[in-house]
């Protein structure tokens, strides 16, 4: 095997040398010169195409000088009749003749009978072994313990001394504490995935060690994957049922489940990256058909680069648009004069602070309620989960059934956790976000214009629904997104001012508290989990703009400012 060939310091297992020394003196008893020697330390004799036995026999066939063919044992050869009926055939064809040290087989038909029946035995051996390792495998993942090597964050162990066997998977010292700590900041909205794989590289985290591999920093695709693995829910999935693991979890399902409705509503975003990126792209929109605008580089005929906007209408055999090509510094600088239209008084900010606050406050009983729910149904569905995966052991639940009612608890758990995720308030935070989006809002154009291209894309997610853009390259029109929409509304500001005047009344159903509250997405009965058409979770709250997504980006924008 792979872990016997590493046991020599040549690279060889004693197994190999025993072998080599025994076929070396069956060719002194046949008198004959060795002319090679051929070595596939660490490959299964279950394929043909390990590379030193096809060397040999492409030897065989352009040389012809070899006389015979020493093996060890048959089943060093092949382990299933039809590559042995192929290989004896290219040695026979080659004018040489198979011999093994351990078993008289000859070319009489004694001696073939007995090649076929050694054969046979070594296919019987080898799918038997292969029969009662998945048994084994099976038994082991049932008892909750991972038959595989563990993913990151997590290390293997073994006790082999007294004559047992004991394997287990404990927690990385050193890598666990980064795991938890990327699935906590991913789920706080507050990075990207490249933000976060930059982030962990910052830290150190590194892929263990391997005797082929030394460590090296996770890419992208590596943090994409660690976030979607349920091994660190302590579960895991073993010939397609999912047991529960005996390891440490290093992620609460809460988490888990904040994690996934993000990362499934940032692939639904239409600001994805292409192949030549602007920070404004997914912003800006054409003004006569509403269409998405596509930057566009080009080479002149002359030489040069140029950039555009173009509609993506413009070539379209439906519409065809005659919106024309826009500079894109044409538009850069109208979206840059934009924010400073963008700007709220330093009185009406103290008072939707003080507003808002007390107006979320004032549903706390109510959050907690639907908090507690959560988690009553979070150990319910927990409980279920266990009694069906022992009634499919006692063999009372086929798998068929196993496979369906396991991802019908799955989807619920997933649902709960988010829910449960999407309701909990945590005060300080809130007051925090809300402080810095609300002074983010009078220095707008300021930020904006000091602001890397990065950072200007996360200002133009958070702050702008979209960007309208006329035939002259100027701005037709904007909508913006929440809070920011609220923040500014002229009526709604007129109502605040009336309200402030008349707080006996601030806590009635269909004030302005209610509207505002509702309209950030901050009253956990407006906040449900709608399922896309991948099957996948996304925080949706009920109205048209996800407002606390935006508060979060607004919050990470002025962090990375900072």
């Amino acid at each position: 095997t792979a872990g016997q060939a590493g046991t020599d310091r040549n690279g060889e297992a004693f197994s190999i040398a025993a072998q080599r020394e025994g076929c070396i003196r069956k060719a002194e008893s046949l008198d004959a010169d060795v002319m090679d020697i051929y070595v596939d330390a660490g490959e299964s004799a279950r394929k043909a195409d390990r590379p030193q036995l096809q060397a040999m026999l492409e030897r065989l066939k352009t040389e012809r000088d070899i006389d015979f063919v020493i093996v060890h044992k048959i089943d060093r050869l092949a382990r299933n009749r039809g590559d042995d009926v192929a290989i004896t055939f290219a040695i026979r064809q080659a004018g040489a003749q198979l011999v093994s040290v351990t078993e008289n087989i000859d070319e009489t038909p004694a001696g073939m009978l007995l090649h076929g029946i050694m054969s046979s035995m070594a296919e019987f051996y080898s799918q038997n072994l292969a029969t009662e390792i998945n048994k084994g495998t099976l038994k082991k993942a049932q008892t909750g313990v991972f038959p595989g090597v563990a993913p990151i964050g997590y290390l293997n162990r073994q006790d082999l001394s007294g004559g047992k066997k004991q394997r287990w998977i404990e927690t990385d010292p050193d890598r666990a504490p980064l795991i938890r700590w990327a699935f906590e900041a991913y789920a706080s909205g507050d990075y990207t995935l490249h933000q976060l794989t930059e982030a962990l590289m910052e830290q150190g985290l590194t892929t263990r060690e391997t005797a082929k591999r030394p460590t090296k920093p996770l890419y992208l695709r590596h943090v994409h994957n660690l976030l979607h693995n349920r091994f660190y829910l302590g579960r895991f999935t073993w010939a397609e049922v999912e047991y529960e693991g005996s390891h440490e979890p290093l992620v609460s399902i809460e988490t888990f489940a904040t994690v996934q409705a993000i990362m499934q509503s940032r692939r639904q975003v239409g600001d994805k990256p292409q192949k030549h990126p602007h920070y404004l792209k997914g912003t800006v929109f054409c003004s006569k058909c509403d269409s998405r605008m596509l930057f566009s580089r080009n080479k002149g005929r002359r030489g040069g680069v140029y950039d555009y906007f173009v509609c993506m209408e413009r070539h379209s055999h439906g519409k065809g648009c005659d919106l024309p090509y826009a500079s894109v510094d044409t538009i850069e600088q109208a979206v840059a004069d934009y924010y400073g239209t963008i700007t709220l008084g330093e009185d009406a900010i103290a008072s939707i602070r003080v507003t808002l606050l007390k107006a979320a406050k004032n549903r706390n009983a109510s959050a907690e309620r639907m908090a507690r729910r959560d988690r009553k149904r979070i150990l319910q569905l927990e409980a279920e989960r266990r009694r069906l995966l022992q009634a499919h052991l006692s063999g009372a639940v086929p798998l068929d059934l196993l496979k369906e009612e396991q991802e019908r608890l799955q989807s619920e758990l997933a649902n709960a956790g988010a829910s449960l995720a999407n309701t909990e308030i945590h005060w300080e935070v809130l007051e925090a976000n809300i402080t810095k989006a609300l002074s983010l809002i009078t220095r707008l154009d300021e930020a904006y214009e000091a602001a890397s291209p990065n950072i200007r894309r996360y200002f133009n997610q958070a702050i702008l629904e979209g960007v309208f853009i006329d035939v002259d390259g100027s701005i037709a029109y904007a909508r913006l997104a929440e809070p920011f929409k609220s923040f500014l509304d002229e009526d709604f500001l007129a109502q605040l001012t009336r309200e402030l005047k008349n707080p006996g009344h601030a806590g009635d159903r269909g004030s302005n508290n209610d509207t505002l509250v509702e309209a950030m997405g901050l009253e956990p009965t407006t906040s449900t989990l709608q399922r896309s058409h991948s099957s996948q979770l996304s925080y949706a709250p009920v109205g048209d703009e996800s407002v606390s997504t935006s508060l979060i980006t607004v919050s990470a924008s002025i962090r990375c400012l900072v």
